[in-house]
């Protein structure tokens, strides 16, 4: 019963997904594709892989509760990572 209720759950969300486009309206995300000059875009993800590589050397040496917050902060530094290649490559598609 509680799987078909997600399932039916999923299915509705489907239907509604929110329009992508207006992810492009946060200033701070927009910045980053406003002109075809991708340094900025480039400037920002090394900012965070230096930053995620920074991290990594606390779950490395740091004590374990600095670990334990080092390894959750690196993971949000890859989902933006990865959020960001991704917008990239759909406004990249977008643009074909």
């Amino acid at each position: 019963m509680q799987n078909e209720k997600q399932i039916n759950d999923l299915g509705a969300e489907e239907q509604n997904l929110p329009d992508l486009s207006k992810l492009f309206d946060y200033p701070s995300v927009g910045e980053l594709f406003s002109t075809a000059d991708t340094r900025r875009y480039d400037d920002f993800c090394a900012k965070l892989t230096t930053t995620r590589e920074n991290l990594e050397r606390i779950v490395r040496y740091g004590s374990r509760e600095e670990a334990e917050r080092a390894t959750r902060a690196a993971r949000a530094v890859e989902v933006t990572l990865e959020f960001l290649k991704n917008l990239q490559q759909m406004l990249q598609d977008s643009q074909k």
